[in-house]
């Protein structure tokens, strides 16, 4: 049976487990938990298991392996390096991973940067492999990275790297920016298929914009995907990079989430 999650980052700055709290009420079975390594991975490994909770992913803090500073760069693979292993002391089978969010334009050199970027990634995927951990890349968009933003540049980015433990994670709400048709993106990338987030065209409830949803569910039972399916949704309000919004934003947020979970399981079969 596919398993279906939440993103935690999404609820905000509250605690963890009131964040593990509310996925259990909504129904999920299990999270893509924050990549925080100041949190004791034991302890969160027994809080997720206290609420029956699987470690479906880990989304990482936001650093740049591609920066043009050798510095910067080095410091960002280190953490990755960490993080495999923090991953692997809380059971975590799989961690995404993705150039730094906000930072739109590269170097004058866009062929060193994407050297840049193929070099770290085997950096990040050689301990990956020893660890048996699965990466799944992040396609973002414009407006939040200037590298990878389309299924196409992720399979070129897999073919460069050339490891069997990575694969590509596309997400709805980033694809209703760059992709002319992500229906057919789903079935493009197909077996290099990892990960799939999803929302609707403004990060909301599956309804609340116009993205082909069911479209992309019926593309993922297509190329047989059988991983699992994470919502990653925001309330309605400015920031789209902050989760807090206005003062009822997890009752909001989590009827998102209730009404969205519901609707992707009948149109998956479940």
């Amino acid at each position: 049976m596919r398993d279906y999650g939440i993103c935690l980052w999404s609820f905000g700055d509250i605690p963890v487990e009131k964040k593990c709290q509310l996925a259990k009420e909504i129904g999920v079975t299990g999270v893509e938990v924050e990549g925080n390594l100041a949190q004791n991975p034991a302890e969160l490994a027994s809080l997720l298991k206290q609420y029956q909770l699987k470690v479906l992913s880990v989304t990482p803090n936001n650093v740049d392996i591609s920066s043009a500073d050798e510095e910067v760069r080095k410091q960002a693979v280190a953490y990755f390096l960490d993080l495999l292993d923090w991953a692997s002391e809380l059971g975590a089978f799989r961690i995404c991973l993705h150039g730094e969010v906000g930072k739109i334009e590269g170097s004058d050199d866009a062929t060193c940067d994407w050297e840049r970027l193929v070099k770290s990634t085997k950096a990040v995927m050689e301990k990956a492999e020893k660890l048996g951990i699965a990466v799944v890349f992040e396609v973002l968009n414009r407006y939040e990275n200037h590298q990878v933003v389309t299924g196409a540049e992720a399979l070129q980015l897999i073919q460069d790297v050339a490891s069997p433990s990575l694969s590509v994670l596309l997400d709805a709400y980033h694809m209703n920016i760059e992709e002319p048709n992500p229906v057919a993106t789903l079935e493009k990338v197909n077996t290099q298929l990892g990960m799939y987030h999803v929302a609707d065209s403004n990060r909301q409830a599956i309804g609340n914009g116009h993205a082909d949803i069911k479209g992309q569910i019926e593309a993922l039972h297509k190329v047989n995907y059988k991983g699992p399916i994470i919502m990653e949704m925001v309330a309605e309000g400015p920031n789209p990079f902050k989760a807090e919004k206005e003062e009822n934003y997890l009752d909001v947020l989590s009827k998102y989430y209730r009404d969205s979970l519901e609707q992707i399981k009948s149109w998956d079969g479940i």
